[in-house]
């Protein structure tokens, strides 16, 4: 299966990627589980045809690779992204549309991104695979997981004080859970933070 996993809400994002990790089983690098960046993106084809020996599936997560980063345009309307970038998307793609097979059963490949663009790569893994944009929670999305972050710790907070909480840290998920902790270290759990105090 291929996955490509992006947006600015990073704690979201990094939560999927664990979590398909965790399906996938054990991984071990370099024999069934291979990471990739920018540096070795032109292997990635070749680590997807290796056989992971001694196992049946292979986890390979490429991050960051610059291959879905939008292209700038040079002062005359030609663009800055290289040719060895284009032509190296447009393989990864046409691989992919040609070698489903391998991708459903043998190998789970994740792309993690920061931002994307719909190219022939993006539109490739739209067709044989799953797309997730983490874009920035609304507030009531986030005080419903501040909610239930604070009750995995054993702890009430009322939907009024999670609201205060996020105009006081922002709405950073990352930023809110490590201020929650703090909070829970320092006061402790099973405490009920229902009511807000002045």
């Amino acid at each position: 299966m291929v996955y490509l996993l992006y947006g600015e809400e990073t704690y979201l994002l990094e939560a999927k990627l664990k979590k398909l990790k965790k399906e996938f089983g054990e991984a071990v690098k370099g024999i069934n589980f291979i990471q990739i960046d920018a540096e070795n993106i032109s292997e990635i084809i070749s680590d997807i045809e290796t056989p992971a020996f001694g196992y049946s599936t292979k986890l390979i997560i490429a991050r960051n690779t610059g291959l879905f980063k939008k292209e700038k345009k040079a002062a005359k309307g030609k663009s800055k992204k290289t040719e060895a970038t284009n032509s190296l998307e447009g393989k990864i793609a046409d691989y992919m549309m040609e070698h489903k097979d391998i991708l459903e059963e043998d190998v789970t490949l994740i792309f993690v991104e920061e931002t994307v663009e719909k190219n022939s790569l993006y539109k490739a893994i739209e067709a044989v695979g799953e797309i997730t944009n983490f874009e920035p929670l609304k507030l009531p999305q986030i005080v419903e997981n501040i909610r239930k972050i604070c009750s995995l710790y054993k702890v009430n907070i009322g939907a009024d004080v999670a609201k205060y909480f996020v105009e006081c840290c922002g709405t950073n998920m990352q930023d809110l859970i490590n201020e929650i902790r703090k909070l829970i270290e320092y006061v402790g759990p099973e405490r009920n933070n229902s009511k807000r105090r002045y």
